[in-house]
């Protein structure tokens, strides 16, 4: 009897050091972003693809450094109701953001972030050219036809999935002095 407790203690023991030493390591997932600059080499068709890449050269050659607009970031997330929210960019820098109601959002303010992405016209083209939207199973976008920034971004990212599509929209666009 003493020697079936005495092998029960070091099986047990045995068990215990094996799951003690056993450690899973998670590494993060790189975000891959490709500039808008550079050829397409994506899985969206290559309409899309040629379409980004010419609206983006326009929007460029346009040479826009001062300017406003509404965003409306449609999805199910925490921050849709405060949109639109007006934008301010001079320089490609955010210089003010403003909520629907007209309060001042600091880009200090934890929801800030959520958006932040979506914030400049480059910012806009940096994620339309991301591995995020390319790999994206539907995607559809209407451009400015004079600046050839996107107007309307609507991308469902995984076809059979919920509460994962995302609807952009960039309204009253005004040139700035």
């Amino acid at each position: 009897m003493r020697t079936i407790t005495h092998l029960s203690h070091i099986i047990l023991f045995a068990l215990l050091l094996i799951s003690c030493t056993t450690t899973t390591v998670v590494q993060p997932t790189p975000t891959v972003v490709t500039s808008p600059t550079a050829t397409p080499t994506n899985d969206i068709s290559p309409d899309v693809a040629a379409d980004i890449a010419a609206n983006y050269t326009r929007w460029k050659n346009a040479n826009i450094q001062h300017y406003r607009f509404q965003l409306m970031v449609g999805c199910f997330c925490p921050m849709s109701s405060i949109m639109p929210i007006t934008v301010e960019v001079h320089d490609g820098q955010v210089t003010s953001m403003t909520d629907v109601n007209g309060t001042l959002i600091s880009p200090k303010d934890p929801g800030a972030d959520f958006f932040a992405q979506y914030t400049t016209i480059t910012r806009i083209y940096d994620e339309l050219t991301s591995s995020r939207f390319r790999d994206a199973d539907k995607i559809a976008i209407s451009y400015d036809p004079t600046y050839g920034f996107p107007s309307e971004i609507s991308v469902d990212f995984i076809k059979l999935a919920v509460d994962d599509e995302l609807y952009l929209n960039v309204s009253t666009f005004t040139l700035l002095q």
